[in-house]
């Protein structure tokens, strides 16, 4: 099965590049995020492209002060892996790794964007991520990050909110691919079985003159499997920290953070502290991530197109679908001699299962 993308020079197997090894759980993602630079708007964007089952979904999602308007769609992809687009969501490569164009069209909903996005640096490599029960590979991917500026404007809820070159909005974006659960549940669980825990934080920062990339995964007794700290000058190389550790504080009665701390050390033993002031939430079920009809992968049809809208000041459990976020975040980096450096950034954060430390002990009870 020939495809446009064999025309490129990008096959990594024998096979056309229709075909990606044996797991259907391979997947491909575009992921942005942007936001003013006082955090009023935020927006995200994703598209995952599932060849094994032949499915492409998008999704696109604004928050204006407390309203969070999101649109997604999904389609076959009828195996054309460089046909980047869903209804009215359209990804084009402008320059590979520096710069990309986001629309949506106009569509009955009133949600409608076109924003050019140029890269600040080269995208920083993240660790492989990979988790295994027992003999089940349950994550095995790659991530490159980039953070960047947004040109361009959206439109949701009958407002329109320009970027423009004196005043763009700043944020970053990936691109992942390999293997993770997607569509339907395996309907036979591995055994012995397994617990279901998620401690997932992930924080992309902008400086005047450079940037930052802190992540990190714990098991549920607090044990780091997969963490990094990276820092890049404009300019520059980017360099990883020897060591992080997160100190995290929840807004009583829920899972989400008011405050988080990164307790840092670099390769010369150089200490310093990363305070970190999250905002308000953007739900990433907007995007369909965990969303109960539109979590990622799902066979919608030929075509479908959905949307709905989130008063985020009013959703005040934690739980489906409302456990996966992101939100503005104030972040100040201050170094052993007491220097401060200020900026800002986008802060992920989802928390599902068991934390010793944390005094969590089922699935989305709170401390």
């Amino acid at each position: 099965m020939l495809t446009k993308a064999d025309e490129y020079p990008i096959h990594q197997t024998p096979d056309p590049i229709a075909f990606s090894g044996t797991d259907r759980n391979f997947y491909d993602r575009y992921f942005f995020n942007g936001h003013s630079r006082d955090g009023d708007v935020f927006f995200g964007a994703a598209m995952g492209i599932y060849p094994h089952l032949n499915i492409i979904d998008a999704g696109f999602s604004v928050r204006i002060g407390e309203m969070q308007y999101n649109l997604r769609g999904s389609r076959h992809l009828n195996m054309e892996r460089m046909d980047t687009f869903v209804g009215p969501i359209r990804i084009e490569v402008i320059e590979p790794l520096h710069s990309l164009r986001l629309i949506v069209e106009d569509n009955e909903h009133g949600i409608c964007a076109d924003l050019n996005y140029t890269g600040r640096h080269f995208p920083l490599e993240e660790k492989r991520t990979t988790k295994r029960i027992g003999p089940r590979t349950l994550q095995d991917l790659t991530r490159m990050t980039q953070m960047g500026r947004y040109t361009g404007w959206v439109r949701a809820g009958g407002q329109e909110i320009s970027f423009t070159d004196a005043q763009p909005a700043l944020g970053v974006r990936d691109r992942s691919w390999g293997v993770r659960p997607i569509g339907t549940r395996d309907p036979q669980a591995p055994v012995p079985a397994q617990e279901m825990q998620v401690w997932w934080y992930w924080l992309p920062v902008h400086f005047d003159d450079g940037v930052m990339l802190f992540f990190l995964n714990e098991d549920g007794e607090g044990k780091a499997w997969n963490q990094g700290l990276l820092t890049c000058a404009d300019g520059g190389e980017p360099v990883h920290w020897e060591q992080s550790k997160l100190d995290v504080e929840l807004k009583p009665g829920t899972r989400w953070p008011t405050h988080a701390t990164v307790y840092a050390r670099d390769e010369a033993g150089q200490n310093c502290t990363i305070a970190i002031e999250p905002g308000a939430n953007f739900f990433m079920s907007g995007l369909g991530y965990m969303h109960p009809e539109w979590n990622h992968g799902m066979n919608k049809g030929e075509f479908a197109l959905g949307y709905d809208e989130i008063r985020t000041a009013q959703v005040e459990i934690y739980g489906p679908p409302y456990q996966h976020a992101q939100s503005f975040a104030q972040v100040t980096v201050t170094s052993e001699d007491g220097k401060a450096r200020r900026g800002v950034g986008a802060f992920e954060y989802i928390i599902i299962g068991r934390h010793a430390p944390s005094g969590l002990s089922s699935l989305f009870g709170v401390p």
